[in-house]
């Protein structure tokens, strides 16, 4: 008979070898953004995100409205009036701490992006310790969350382009679920996930009001996390009560209680939230513009196929020592995969931290393998699970030597940015093409008719609308009509604006050119 698991006590020395690895990690993340910052040149500045530029830019938009003291979310690309929301306050408040300048706001996104990576991966040691007795398998573990991937490298191979039924490998576009991609590049998240993993641990040992404590908090940076966990704790506290005859020394009433405790501290602002979403018109419509999707199964399948077979094991292996911790893991892994399908918008943030409980069971599984063939079967999972980290990182490093849009800004952009950052102001609105939309709100703190995917809402009809507005032929009525409908206080020209169309902002009688530099141009919209 197998002994108990008893979870061992994480020593002074082990943290000091996750702090000094997580430091590792978070530099080595590090450089390609430092080389992009070296290969500015001739005015050109860069704009502080090598992966999903559009989507940093928004962060960045988040940051000037709250450095010009507003804490509450507002669609920065959609220039419709808006109450706001409590949502992703900490990078409204990141801003207020950093000051409206978007250099500053930068460094201070990168400063807190490593701090929150090195507690992301201290909190997923923490999570670990209580699966993994063994520390060099605790180690062994943390190194898969941090650096590990799937198979997708072998797509990028095998497929030109890389996309394969319709979708890029998960494990180079989807931080929900691998960490490499958090730690890369998204603040929120890594705060979400390390108080979503604390919050777990938390129920795990009784510990209600800190569970609901820090659900909370991770719900403020992505509310579904509270979702995620409440589901995750009642079928945890169900099954133990369905599993109470095989297991007699399971907690499960105080799992029950445990997590009806949390619920009531996290989950009204889960239903806040889901009200804002579901009352709101314009949040509706960005909802339901936020798609999602998850790829077909096989695109899992191949993501996570390097940990499935040793996480078995590691499974089995755990049933006969700490059944409780086996079936929490394998709920979080079962009903991650199933939400990823749920007929809703956001499917694939359904995956949120699952990689922790499958990397604890794979370095458990490879731990239980007859002495020999240890070492080697690590070797191997290691070194299959990195090619991928290893291409997202070349091929920012990549990235960062081609001083160009979206990923790089041009002087005269700039300064028509920075005459706007010291002329308009907050709530004031501007019209330019979609390229240029989406760098407006960072510098600036306008909000932009265009921008974003999501955030700007009838994305459809005002593309349209913009292209009709800088095309020659239009009548000058149908583009008053524009500015006075959308409250356009501020119109842009420059290169992307001219690729639209042939019209001449300079022949309008109703706009006022304010700045010029280069082939850029900032105009006032006139009072009616």
């Amino acid at each position: 008979m197998k002994a108990p698991h008893q979870e061992a006590r994480v020593t002074a020395a082990e943290w000091r070898w996750v702090f000094v690895f997580a430091l590792a990690v978070m530099t080595f993340t590090l450089v390609p953004y430092l080389a992009a910052w070296s290969a500015a040149r001739d005015g050109w500045q860069f704009g502080g995100f090598l992966l999903a530029v559009e989507d940093g830019n928004a962060y960045l938009a988040r940051m000037g409205r709250g450095a010009r003291g507003q804490l509450l979310e507002t669609l920065s690309f959609s220039t419709e009036p808006q109450r706001g929301t409590l949502l992703l306050p900490a990078l409204h408040l990141l801003g207020w701490l950093a000051g409206p300048d978007p250099r500053t706001e930068l460094i201070a996104y990168h400063t807190t992006r490593v701090l929150s990576g090195i507690g992301l991966l201290a909190a997923s040691y923490t999570f670990l310790a209580a699966f993994v007795i063994s520390v060099t398998w605790r180690r062994v573990a943390l190194v898969l969350v941090a650096l590990g991937g799937g198979l997708g490298w072998l797509i990028v191979v095998l497929v030109p382009g890389g996309a394969w039924l319709g979708s890029l490998p998960p494990d180079l576009i989807l931080p929900e679920a691998f960490s490499f991609l958090v730690l890369f590049n998204f603040i929120h998240l890594a705060l979400a996930r390390a108080l979503l993993l604390l919050a777990l641990l938390a129920y795990l040992r009784g510990r209600g009001r800190l569970a609901g404590g820090l659900l909370l908090l991770a719900g403020l940076n992505q509310p579904l996390a509270i979702a995620l966990a409440g589901a995750l704790m009642g079928l945890h506290a169900t099954l133990g009560w369905l599993l109470r005859r095989r297991f007699s020394d399971w907690p499960w009433p105080r799992d029950l209680r445990t997590a009806m405790v949390a619920g009531l501290i996290a989950g009204p602002f889960l239903l806040y939230v889901t009200i804002s979403l579901r009352l709101d018109p314009l949040l509706r419509q960005w909802m339901a513009q936020n798609i999602l999707s998850s790829p077909p199964p096989i695109h899992y399948l191949l993501a996570y196929a390097v940990l499935l077979l040793p996480a078995w094991s590691g499974l089995r292996a755990l049933w006969g020592t700490a059944p409780r911790l086996a079936v929490l893991a394998a709920a979080w892994i079962v009903l991650a995969l199933l939400l990823a399908y749920l007929p809703v918008p956001p499917q694939r943030r359904f995956l949120e931290g699952v990689q922790l409980p499958l990397a604890a069971l794979a370095a458990l599984g490879l731990s239980q393998l007859a002495r020999p063939w240890r070492r080697p079967a690590a070797g191997l999972v290691l070194a299959l699970s990195l090619p991928t980290t290893l291409l997202v990182w070349l091929g920012a490093l990549g990235a960062a030597r081609l001083v160009q849009p979206p990923i790089f800004r041009p002087p005269d952009e700039l300064a028509a940015f920075a005459w706007l950052r010291a002329n308009a102001h907050l709530g004031d609105a501007g019209l330019a093409a979609y390229a240029t939309g989406n760098a407006l709100p960072a510098y600036t703190p306008l909000s932009a008719y265009v921008g974003h995917g999501p955030e700007t809402v009838f994305l459809a009809d005002k593309l349209l609308r913009v292209f009709v507005f800088y095309a020659a032929a239009t009548p000058d009525s149908d583009r008053r009509a524009l500015l006075n409908e959308a409250g356009i206080d501020y119109v842009l020209f420059g290169p992307n604006e001219r690729a639209l169309g042939d019209f001449d902002p300079s022949t309008a009688d109703y706009l006022a050119e304010r700045f010029t530099s280069g082939r850029y141009a900032v105009y006032a919209v006139l009072a009616p």
